[in-house]
């Protein structure tokens, strides 16, 4: 037993380098939420191997001389894809041994066919705390269909990627959707036969079903879709053209986008997720005016960071940051507002981040609470800001780019990011990325002394000195300082590599007022004095003393609400 063991991990070390194809051929019973398939694996080579199974679903081998046994039952199933939100979920798996009779060679191709029913419960998300959102690793019910690597409900060979073409069954009157191109629709009496192929490297299959309504339009190479729930054709055609605005503008920016459709999927409880080549919102999220501009072009976006190319979470999530910047910020950006943007998202570190909760981003796997938001995306998001700062946006993006077409269809960490700028650039860029992504803390300036000299020329001199007063060593900053003169405004950068360091300037008229980091350009603790009061201060705060209405009873609202704020049990 202890060789054949052996014998599959050194197979499934050699199987996570290639990929596996899936010629799937599925059936669904919505009212019964029952699923049969029939899948035809490829693997690399012709060996023994094992997969992990949704513990509902029980695979019974098809191809002769083909066996299947169960290793071990009641597995904890693990994260998939971008799927990384640390909860617990109540899935269990199953794993199972494949193997050939000794008469039969070991093939590359065999058939297996498993049924089952699925209909896991809601349970809270941890990674959408703030929204509410519940979430479930799969459910097939009459409202409609969710299956996602979560589900385990095709094979999964250890962390190799799949390729897939999927015959799905359902219903008439429901329609389908999954990652790459529809290539067959036929109406087969009460049910009807939708064919998905996707042929890009994937991490996981997803499957979405209900009675949709569909509305496209063909942005350029790329099929912009909408699959609603309720027939809205004003509402899909809005999305339609939002889509293709961004598809461009991204095309423009980053390269040609991954995948022939972009499609809308309104779900059918409240979710906000990007998958490959789709996004699925709830019905109540996809009618909030200010979505199509925010969270929208923000899951679009993950088409490029995240979906198709894909994170190395053992190494830290480096694309949340990077989609937050280069979707939220940058539209704020757009609008005039990235210094606000900016601003909120420090507030939201300085308020939330502290020595008991805070993290490197190589920690970094998905949010969770407020501290894990303001670090995994905010640090993430100005880290980025100030890379850019520091080359220019034509540089940035050229980096980006080749980041990009290098990595497509791979895992990739911040690693590889920092290799492609190093490219564009010519700079070692080591030391940047290890102050950020592996060390903690953030950095916090006081300006000490400022003195005004004026010259024999008519000409002044300024001499500020700056300090970092956080108890940890010096960062290396690029200071952005602000002389504001009688004729104007001065704007400087000066680098920072001491905890106290004196800077000199020259101004032609009289300085007035000397401003650090005024556009909030630098990642750091604000002082109090920058940012108005927020309620994230209270959330931050490691003491808190909360007062109520004398007499008021034990389990009422207001008591209930106070020992919830600080952590204690009603």
């Amino acid at each position: 037993m202890r060789f054949q063991l052996l014998s599959i991990f050194f197979f499934l070390t050699t199987v996570l380098q290639a990929q596996i194809h899936h010629q799937l051929d599925v059936t669904i019973n919505p009212e019964l939420s029952t699923i049969q398939v029939r899948d035809e694996i490829t693997l690399p080579e012709g060996k023994e191997t094992s997969f992990f199974l949704n513990e509902d679903l029980l695979p019974k081998p098809i191809t002769k001389g083909l066996s299947i046994n169960k290793i071990a039952a009641n597995q904890k199933a693990k994260d998939i894809g971008m799927d990384h939100d640390q909860g617990t979920s109540s899935l269990r798996l199953t794993e199972w041994h494949v193997a050939w009779q000794d008469r039969y060679p070991a093939a590359k191709t065999f058939v297996i066919e498993y049924s089952g029913k699925i209909n896991a419960p809601m349970e809270q998300s941890e990674n959408n705390y703030q929204r509410g959102f519940s979430e479930s690793p799969g459910i097939i019910s009459q409202k409609g269909i969710y299956l996602a690597g979560s589900t385990y409900w095709v094979p999964i060979f250890g962390d190799a990627m799949m390729t897939f073409v999927m015959d799905v069954h359902l219903p008439k009157g429901w329609k389908s959707v999954s990652q790459g191109v529809r290539t067959k629709e036929e109406n087969q009496g009460a049910m009807q036969l939708e064919q998905w192929s996707c042929d890009k490297l994937q991490e996981e299959a997803f499957l979405i079903g209900a009675q949709f309504s569909e509305y496209s339009f063909d942005a350029g190479n790329v099929k912009a879709m909408a699959f609603l729930r309720t027939p809205d054709e004003g509402l899909a055609n809005k999305y339609l053209e939002t889509t293709a605005q961004y598809l461009e503008m991204y095309r423009q920016i980053l390269g040609l986008y991954p995948y022939s459709k972009f499609a809308l999927v309104e779900n059918f409880w409240e979710t906000g997720y990007g998958m490959p080549s789709f996004t699925l919102l709830g019905e109540k999220i996809i009618r909030f005016p200010f979505i199509m501009h925010s969270s929208y072009p923000h899951e679009l976006l993950h088409n490029w960071w995240g979906n198709s190319v894909y994170v190395d979470f053992e190494k830290g999530n480096w694309c949340e940051g990077l989609t937050a910047y280069m979707a939220d910020h940058l539209i704020k950006e757009q609008r005039g507002k990235g210094e606000d943007y900016r601003r909120s998202t420090l507030q939201k570190f300085s308020d939330l981040v502290n020595t008991r909760n805070d993290f490197p981003l190589t920690d970094f796997r998905s949010r969770y609470d407020g501290p894990s938001e303001a670090i995994g995306y905010g640090k993430s998001l100005m880290m980025w800001h100030m890379l850019r700062r520091k080359f220019g946006d034509e540089t940035f993006l050229r980096a980006m780019q080749k980041f990009y077409r290098s990595n497509k269809f791979k895992r990739a960490s911040f690693d590889d990011i920092r290799l492609a700028f190093e490219a564009v650039t010519e700079q070692d860029l080591k030391p940047f990325f290890e102050q950020w992504v592996t060390r903690k803390g953030a950095p916090e300036l006081v300006l000490e002394d400022t003195q005004v000299q004026k010259l024999l020329d008519g000409t002044y001199q300024v001499a500020i000195s700056l300090r970092q007063k956080q108890e940890e060593p010096a960062f290396v900053l690029d200071v952005p300082l602000a002389i504001v003169t009688q004729n104007g405004t001065l704007e400087f950068v000066r680098e920072m590599k001491t905890k106290s360091q004196k800077f000199v300037f020259s101004t032609e008229s009289e300085p007035m007022k000397v401003l650090v980091d005024p556009k909030f350009d630098l990642f750091r603790i604000l002082d109090s004095k920058e940012v108005a009061p927020a309620l994230t201060k209270a959330y931050g705060s490691p003491k808190t003393l909360i007062l109520l209405p004398k007499g008021t009873p034990k389990g009422s609202a207001y008591d209930v609400f106070a020992r919830s704020w600080v952590k204690e049990e009603p």
